[in-house]
């Protein structure tokens, strides 16, 4: 690719100004087609494994599995990648001179989607293991106690088995698919593409402009504004999510979450509009509310509802939904703290800037991905279970 060098800088002596330095921005376009392709590579051999080890649990509908699974782990996935192309940037600057930092980079984002796939591959067998585990002691309750842990290591050795298999087909797959989609793109790998440059008297009545209206946009807001914002739309999508499964047996916790969905939407948006002091406090408001309710029902229950003062099982869902919270609260802090002592943070450049805060907010959009999957019944497979179903008050 054609690209000016980070640090170098066009002038103009025209009466628009100087030019402002072009920046190192993420090549979408190279990012998103590797992560597609190595998400759903990797989701057909852990389907594929799923059901060559017997796992019935999971395994009714395993074109479906392959497909809502993947595609829920595609936020994971391209996190790997932006991962590897920000390490490629500063290893080898915003342009891949030579074969052997080409060769480099591809062997990096393979790594990286290696990595992604091998986490998400064992989390999968610890899954498959536990319904198994707990589908054998149901069906089993009346067979010895010897039969039943027998059962129980053949299964674990299965599934560790099922894990090492995996983890030589994920390397053998990422290789090719990194090669080949490289390939298909004309033998094109990029780790950055330039924003185009700023007229600079242009730049400076935006800036004035947005210093009297106090308004802002994507490239300049602070990444701790977009990514609290970010996290608050993953907590609505969670709570949203899990309104379905509490019509029936409380109505009362899914108008809540409802009202809380369209709370933190609300509050989402105007965080990506002007943080001012009222709407921080709002933020703060939005997180440690839910939060605060999770923890109290899931460690001595809640004295009301259906399951009143019974502690309730920690869930996927619940657990990404603490998380985004936790992190809002954080942020939502640290910005009242900034507001309150008078300091202003200069929205600093670096060269992989962007970069970073392309990690992070995916990185975010990730566990938002990971709790809506975690809220939808059947989604991931359910434990069995006898008698009453004990349902989540709180996400």
């Amino acid at each position: 690719m054609t690209a000016v060098p980070a640090g170098t800088a066009s002038w103009s002596g025209s009466a628009t100004g100087a030019l402002a330095p072009a920046r190192p921005a993420v090549p979408w376009l190279t990012v998103i087609p590797l992560a597609a392709m190595m998400a759903y590579a990797d989701g057909f051999w852990m389907v594929s494994l799923r059901g060559a080890v017997g796992a019935i649990e999971r395994t009714q509908e395993p074109f479906a599995s392959w497909l809502r699974e993947s595609t829920v782990l595609l936020p994971v996935f391209v996190v790997a990648v932006i991962a590897a192309v920000t390490l490629a940037l500063r290893w080898f600057g915003p342009v891949l001179a030579g074969r052997k930092a080409f060769l480099a980079t591809a062997l990096l984002v393979a790594a990286a989607g290696t990595l992604a796939g091998t986490v998400t591959l064992a989390a999968s067998e610890a899954w498959d293991y536990a319904l198994q585990h707990d589908l054998m002691g149901t069906l089993h309750h009346a067979s010895s106690i010897q039969s039943a842990e027998q059962l129980d290591q053949a299964s674990l050795g299965l599934q560790l088995a099922a894990f090492g298999y995996g983890v030589c087909l994920l390397v053998v797959t990422n290789l090719v698919v990194t090669g080949w989609t490289v390939a298909i793109r004309g033998g094109r790998l990029d780790v950055s593409r330039q924003q185009k440059a700023t007229p600079g008297r242009t730049m400076r009545r935006v800036r004035a402009r947005r210093a009297r209206t106090g308004a802002t946009d994507l490239s300049a807001m602070d990444l701790r504004q977009m990514l609290a914002a970010v996290a608050l739309f993953g907590c609505a999508a969670i709570h949203l999510a899990v309104i379905p499964d509490h019509m029936d047996h409380w109505p009362v916790a899914s108008a809540f979450f409802l009202a809380l969905a369209m709370a933190e939407i609300a509050c989402g948006v105007l965080l990506l509009g002007r943080a001012g002091l009222s709407v921080l406090v709002a933020v703060a408001a939005a997180a440690v509310v839910p939060l605060a309710l999770w923890v109290w029902s899931r460690t001595s229950g809640l004295p009301f509802g259906p399951n009143s003062n019974v502690p309730e099982p920690v869930g996927l869902a619940d657990v990404a939904a603490g998380l985004l919270e936790l992190g809002t609260l954080v942020i939502a802090v640290v910005l009242l703290r900034a507001r309150r002592g008078g300091t202003v943070r200069r929205a600093g450049r670096t060269a992989t800037s962007a970069h970073l805060r392309a990690l992070a907010v995916v990185g975010a959009i990730a566990v938002g991905f990971l709790g809506v999957a975690g809220a939808v019944p059947g989604w991931l497979g359910e434990l069995p279970s006898s008698g009453d179903v004990t349902h989540s008050s709180t996400h």
